[in-house]
């Protein structure tokens, strides 16, 4: 037969490697490659599947879109390029139905590669109905993103059933997908943001910059005209741009995320877990929420002068503590047994709310941290808009040409935050508003206002513990 050459793209790779995960997801921008990726790696499959009865190695495979339109304009097209045309019609055919592509051909070692690609939709009932009793090897969902969990969790209970046992069983079985940036919100959403267990997620770098040129990093360039970006996002919007070049998250039915235009993932990120500096100066500040989900956010100036995020520390979404509670066993065990940081070189940022006393009796959370041993001061003000502007002044910020905000990536769920969950609330009729969306990431990003209102507001604390210096006024004298 004649055969012909793929490279996967650099994220393509890491996602064809992986044969630890049952589901894998591969996020990316228009014009990626990662449906080609996601075709090539059915066809690697079936390749591994062990040979049956008279040496042919059986497979068949669902690829699942929302409709048929969808399937015929996008899905069918690529099998036609790729194993139809570049394989000079040598790999297969489609059978009449139009619906099903047969491959079948003989590989060097003599076995015969006999697989079927079952081109399915799932937006009507007879199609889930149709789809939830077909036996197969293996699935792959184009544009995962509009397929409902339902369907999705009914689809995996198809796959690992074909060929059976008594012809050999599968070599090589599950769920492989590929989509553009889902909605906050979404089951998809979920899924990339924190994937389960038995589940592989892949991210490819955006197409397009911030400053909207096109992106040196991005994927699949080369097989894409020079201004195949330039042409596309004429006439898009900047949420459009957003999700289908830039990778980030739609906005679904919640608000706007507080820091969209200003988190940058990617620049603001460190690649490796960031370190404390045990020989300076600077104390760690940790910016704290209080409440019945108390969150930390821990940061430490640098020598060059750049705020390090270090670590942070939350009670889970799914649990409520007191703050003393959360004091104990969440945040000061991390505070002295993990960073082993003095107690006289941390200083607590917290809001000014803290330090008003309990009308049961005459304790504050403010005292509560003192008692602990730590210098504790209020954060300069418990406006919004001014606790938004300290974050976004920080995040404007470079040194060097580098971020002069630098996030470990150890704090997952800070990042979270900023990048898709704290944010506005929107109206009953989806209008945004200037008003944060209390939910479990807006603790941590109220902790990480606190935190950076004070690089930008409240500098001078000593590393001591004592107040800072009275500043310097004017006498009544002079030296002659």
């Amino acid at each position: 037969m004649t055969g012909f050459t793929y490279t996967p793209v650099a994220t393509g790779i890491k996602f064809m490697l992986d044969r630890e995960n049952f589901v894998r997801v591969i996020m990316g921008p228009v014009g990626g490659g990662k449906s080609t990726v996601c075709l090539m790696e059915l066809v690697k499959m079936a390749g591994e599947q062990a040979p049956g009865p008279g040496g042919v190695r059986r497979t068949r495979f669902i690829i699942l879109r929302n409709t048929v339109a969808q399937l015929k304009s996008t899905i069918k097209p690529i099998i036609d390029t790729w194993l139809v045309e570049m394989a000079r019609g040598q790999m297969g055919k489609w059978r009449l139905t139009d619906n099903i592509f047969h491959m079948n051909f003989r590989m060097a070692d003599g076995t015969v590669v006999d697989s079927e690609f079952w081109l399915m939709a799932a937006d009507t009932p007879d199609d889930v109905r149709r789809l939830l009793s077909v036996e197969c090897t293996a699935a792959w969902v184009e544009e995962a993103r509009e397929i409902d969990r339902e369907v999705f969790n009914g689809l995996q209970g198809r796959v690992n059933r074909y060929p059976n046992r008594a012809m050999g069983g599968c070599t090589r079985a599950g769920v492989i997908c590929s989509t553009n940036a889902p909605n906050i919100g979404s089951f998809w959403h979920e899924i990339i943001s924190k994937p389960p267990a038995g589940f592989g997620v892949y991210i490819q770098p955006p197409a397009l910059l911030e400053d909207g040129s096109v992106n040196p990093e991005a994927e699949n360039l080369e097989n894409l005209a020079e201004d195949y970006y330039a042409n596309l996002v004429s006439g898009k919007t900047l949420d459009w741009i957003d999700v289908y070049l830039r990778n980030k998250f739609g906005p679904g039915a919640g608000g706007q995320p507080i820091y969209k235009r200003t988190f940058r993932k990617e620049f603001h990120v460190a690649t490796e877990a960031l370190q404390a500096i045990r020989g300076s100066n600077n104390p760690l500040i940790v910016g704290m929420d209080n409440g019945l989900q108390a969150a930390a956010s821990i940061w430490q100036m640098d020598l060059r002068g750049r705020c390090l995020v270090l670590d942070e520390s939350y009670v889970p979404e799914s649990e409520t503590m007191g703050v003393e509670t959360f004091l104990d066993t969440l945040l000061v065990p991390k505070l002295t047994d993990e960073w082993m940081f003095p107690k006289n070189k941390i200083v607590f940022v917290v809001d000014p709310a803290c330090f008003e006393r309990s009308q049961v009796n005459e304790d504050t959370i403010a005292k509560a941290i003192q008692r602990r041993g730590f210098y504790v001061i209020k954060a300069s003000t418990n406006d919004p808009a001014k606790r938004v502007n300290a974050v976004e002044g920080l995040l404007g910020r470079q040194i060097d040409g580098k971020a002069a905000l630098l996030i470990s990536p150890k704090c997952e769920h800070t990042i979270a935050a900023l990048e898709w969950g704290h944010r506005y609330k929107t109206t009953r009729d989806g209008s945004n508003t200037l008003i944060a969306e209390k939910n479990h990431h807006s603790h941590m990003g109220d902790a990480f206002q606190y935190s950076a209102l004070h690089y930008n507001v409240q500098a001078g604390v000593s590393l001591t513990g004592n107040r800072p210096a009275m500043p310097v006024q004017k006498a009544r004298y002079h030296y002659a």
